[in-house]
């Protein structure tokens, strides 16, 4: 049996991390790539090297962190 491989760019993988489809030809025919629509049940075994990280979602929780740990900022109530 011949294994296939699909070979995907950073920019590939960054379209897929950030909900988008990529489309790539094998054998003259289309497969879609995409994120699955369900979440991992557990958390990856292996530590490694690289993580995805939600930027928004970070920058949300320091700010929090930074509220939290300073209650006296201006505008805080």
């Amino acid at each position: 049996m011949n294994k296939q491989v699909i070979v995907l760019s950073e920019a590939d993988i960054q379209s897929i991390i950030n909900g988008r489809r990529v489309t790539k030809k094998v054998n003259d025919e289309q497969v879609v790539i995409r994120q699955s629509y369900v979440k991992d049940l557990v958390a990856p075994v292996t530590i490694d090297r690289y993580n995805v990280k939600d930027e928004v979602l970070e920058k949300q929780l320091r700010d929090i962190r930074s509220i939290a740990q300073n209650p006296f900022m201006e505008g805080y109530r």
